[in-house]
């Protein structure tokens, strides 16, 4: 009676569960022009051929042997597979008999594995059909064979667990999820010994934007896929579990020595690289992990946990495919930990300044200009340079509000000095994020009339990296920046490989010639060379010519001689305070009145 009733609680789990692995209208159409066409018999006798190929004659013990038979007969009743829910009441009931006869869920495994091998050597020798319908059906075949494994595999976990098991499965692979990893964690750290540990590995996969953009349903493929190859690199008696979106986690009991960890680590990721190479080889993408070892490195499960993801974390900041957890990885995820808290605090504090670097007009030697450096000061004295501050707002989801921060409170600054009668342009570096923001025009907009700058006063300064993701929005950001009557400057210009192409196709106002071809230019021929060629490319252009990192009378008067427009850099003065600037312009300006 059992069997009969978990059988029918299967017929709309198994609608919805093909429906889910991709098998719809189309894929059922290809599979009954299968069924069609195919010899039940010889498909039978190649079924039988590919599973003893693949299973090795493995039989469970205490008249297993029938019920395996018994279960690869329904399995192999193709020509029953366009009824698919009374077919697989059959085939689950079936597979109960093996269950309860010791079959392990490698077998459903092989057994599914085996019907796809053996439609596709039928397919192969198949001279009628066309190769697109071929493949058709085959994939069809496929996602049909690997629905029935996951189910399958979900009952032999709640068989095994009392039936209650159902909390503990990942719907769309059939796999343990992160409730059964916990638990099956807890119960072998409770029984681990020095010579028979527990092993952690959490593996994380990376895609790329392509991937990032498929609907759902289509990553829901592409995780069954990754989770088939990964679970075929397995050892025996090793576990797998989802643990997350894109996200598995291998457990691996009786563990010898850490080196076992890594070895487990590298042969699954070296699955997924073939994977990524071959049959996905256009779809990017990269899987990380990070190991522990218990109970030396965690006692319970959480704890363990714990370590691994902190090796995890560091294996995707240093760029590895993986990483065992040590000791000292918990300090640096700790000042990590520690980073991202102090700087959410200081932007709620309203911490972060601004410095402002002076950049003067070569003709006359004043001040006309400045351009704003963020700048914050820790609690313990350091001083965070901004592109880890950008880094870190970015990792933990607050740019926007940085963003926000820097337009509104750079239009502050410029309000300022207009109201202490300095007559400066103030100049604000824009990040990467910010020109794939439709709403940045209107933030600058906003933060103009709210403070009554006028436009020609509030410029902004791109750099050449940030137009990388998408140039078509950052042209159009641009324009609609250039028309509120900001002024927009190409930063770090020629150190990219698009300067010409930018130069022709944004609508900006200035170009900063970057300081590494500035810092010696008295001394360097290639770098005179290129300066002079980009002040020939901004005449011809009709832009003015920013010149960064001055610091030596030889470089100023090359660049006044090339016909630079202004310089910025510690020649005239390092980046200071908004009070003590406001003086030193005063200053500057008292003599440049001074008679000579």
């Amino acid at each position: 009676m059992r069997s009969g009733a978990n059988a029918e609680a299967h017929r709309p789990a198994f609608r919805q569960a093909l429906a889910s692995h991709g098998v719809g209208t189309a894929e059922m159409a290809a599979i009954r022009a299968f069924t069609r066409v195919v010899s039940p018999a010889d498909f039978a006798r190649g079924f039988a051929a590919c599973l003893a190929q693949i299973a090795h004659g493995s039989v469970p013990a205490g008249g297993g042997e029938q019920a395996q038979a018994r279960f690869c007969s329904e399995l192999a009743t193709c020509t029953a597979w366009t009824e698919p829910e009374p077919w697989f009441t059959r085939v689950h009931a079936s597979w109960v008999g093996c269950v309860d006869a010791g079959a392990e869920a490698g077998f459903a495994l092989d057994a599914c594995a085996a019907l796809v091998k053996s439609a596709a050597r039928y397919l192969a020798g198949n001279g009628t059909a066309s190769y697109r319908l071929e493949m058709d059906i085959l994939f069809a075949i496929d996602a049909f064979a690997w629905c029935v494994a996951s189910l399958l595999s979900q009952e032999l976990l709640s068989r095994r667990t009392g039936g209650t098991a159902r909390g503990d499965i990942d719907v769309l692979t059939g796999l343990p999820n992160r409730h059964a990893l916990e638990r099956l964690l807890g119960q072998w750290l409770s029984g681990a010994e020095e010579r028979a540990r527990v092993g952690l590995v959490i593996l994380s996969m990376e895609w790329g934007v392509a991937v990032r953009h498929l609907p759902a349903v289509e990553r829901d493929r592409l995780r069954l896929l990754v989770t088939r190859h990964l679970g075929d690199a397995l050892r025996g008696g090793d576990v797998l579990c989802v643990t997350g979106d894109h996200e598995w986690t291998l457990l691996l009991p009786g563990l010898r020595s850490a080196a076992q960890l890594r070895l487990a680590a590298n042969k699954l990721i070296m699955a997924c690289d073939v994977l990524l190479e071959g049959e996905l080889g256009e779809r990017s993408g990269r899987l990380q992990a990070g190991g522990a070892v218990g109970p030396e490195q965690g006692r319970d499960a959480v704890s363990l946990e714990v370590a691994a993801r902190t090796a995890l974390l560091i294996a995707r900041e240093r760029e590895l495919d993986y990483e065992d957890y040590r000791e000292e990885l918990a300090d640096v995820v700790d000042e990590a930990i520690d980073f991202e808290r102090e700087l959410l605090n200081a932007l709620h504090l309203q911490e972060l300044q601004f410095y402002l670097q002076p950049q003067v007009r070569l003709s006359d030697g004043r001040c006309v200009a400045v351009e704003l450096l963020l700048r914050w000061q820790r609690h313990d004295g350091e001083w965070v340079a901004p592109p880890r501050i950008v880094d870190g707002a970015q990792r933990i989801g607050v740019l926007p509000r940085l963003s926000n921060w820097l337009i509104m409170h750079g239009a502050k600054v410029a309000a300022t000095l207009e109201q202490a009668g300095v007559d400066v342009k103030v100049n604000l570096n824009v990040t990467a994020s910010d020109l794939i923001d439709d709403e940045l025009p209107v933030m600058v907009a906003q933060a103009l009339e709210t403070w009554r700058v006028a436009p020609a006063r509030y410029g902004l300064e791109i750099t050449e990296s940030a137009l990388v993701s998408d140039q078509q929005r950052a042209a159009r950001l641009i324009a609609e920046l250039r028309q509120l009557g900001c002024p927009v400057a190409l930063d770090d210009f020629g150190t990219g490989f698009s300067s010409l192409a930018y130069l022709r196709n944004l609508p900006v106002t200035e170009l900063k010639i970057d300081q590494m071809f500035v810092r010696q230019l008295g001394q360097s021929r290639a770098d005179q060379a290129i300066v002079e060629a980009v002040m020939r490319l901004a005449d011809g252009f009709g832009l003015q010519v920013v010149a960064e990192g001055v610091e030596d009378e030889g470089a100023r008067a090359l660049l006044a001689e090339a016909g630079c427009d202004l310089i910025q850099g510690h020649l005239e003065a390092r980046a200071m305070p908004l009070d003590d600037f406001i003086a030193w312009w005063r200053a500057r300006e008292a003599g440049q009145r001074e008679p000579a």
